[in-house]
């Protein structure tokens, strides 16, 4: 069986924080300890320019409201968005607005590190992919196989990661296949029953292994689900005992 980590957002506690003078409210949903992966909630007050950064490992973004403006042809987000990044790819500065929420899903711990760090500087990934995505700009698609429901997928075949909104009626089965490297599954709307819970929005799990994990079930009310798929470049990168990781570690500690 996979590893699974099963997370009810509305359970748990929110703090203030601040980094290089930009203030947020943050949710710890996942601490990256032991190995596994590290996930957040950020709701960042309004800003025009938070600092240019990286994270040492693979991420997605789920923007859940509000909006991003990213600067050199990135693009304007609008929630319902994703940004993903390649281990070591920097990005921003970028401006939050409009109520801003928004999920930072990590295989495993990335640390944070801006880059007015000369040594990070040096060591960019120049080949790391950068990508991002409105879901309003992707039709609704019957889903295969399926009586009911549909889906967008939100990153184009054969990128690598992948990222795909699946909605259902009440009581569906969701199943997804075996995801290596590993994968989020975040409630966006109503709820979904996850080994035994009804979890709802933004609840979410992150499975990883070579087998199939257990089916979500959808609630009474149905539910819309984002599924976020990382690839090979999870197994990159991360915390370790150089100088570089070990400040990266020591910044996103302070910041939460």
């Amino acid at each position: 069986m996979p590893t699974c980590h099963v997370v009810d957002a509305a359970r748990l506690p929110w703090k203030r924080g601040h980094s290089e003078g930009i203030a947020f409210a943050c949710q710890v949903l996942l601490a990256g300890e032991d190995g596994g992966p590290e996930a957040f909630r950020f709701r960042f007050d309004d800003c025009p320019s938070v600092y240019a950064h990286m994270h040492l490992t693979a991420q997605f973004q789920l923007l859940l409201a509000g909006a991003m403006d990213f600067p050199r042809g990135v693009k304007h987000l609008q929630a319902p968005a994703i940004h993903y990044t390649d281990h070591n790819v920097p990005y921003g500065p970028f401006a939050v607005s409009g109520g801003h929420d928004m999920l930072v899903l990590h295989p495993r711990a990335g640390g944070l590190i801006a880059m007015t760090n000369l040594d990070a500087r040096r060591r960019i990934n120049l080949r790391g992919r950068l990508f991002a995505a409105l879901a309003s700009e992707q039709q609704w698609q019957a889903l295969p196989q399926a009586e009911c429901g549909s889906f967008k997928q939100l990153v184009p075949p054969g990128f690598g990661p992948a990222a795909v909104m699946v909605r259902a009626p009440a009581n569906a089965r969701l199943g997804m296949p075996p995801a290596p490297h590993g994968r989020y599954e975040v409630v966006l709307e109503g709820s979904v029953i996850m080994h035994e819970r009804e979890i709802g929005a933004p609840g979410l799990r992150y499975s990883c292994g070579e087998d199939e994990a257990e089916a979500l079930i959808t609630g009474p009310a149905g539910a819309c689900v984002a599924f976020l798929t990382f690839d090979h470049d999870a197994l990159e990168g991360g915390i370790t005992d150089e100088p570089m990781a070990v400040a990266a570690a020591q910044a996103m500690a302070r910041a939460i």
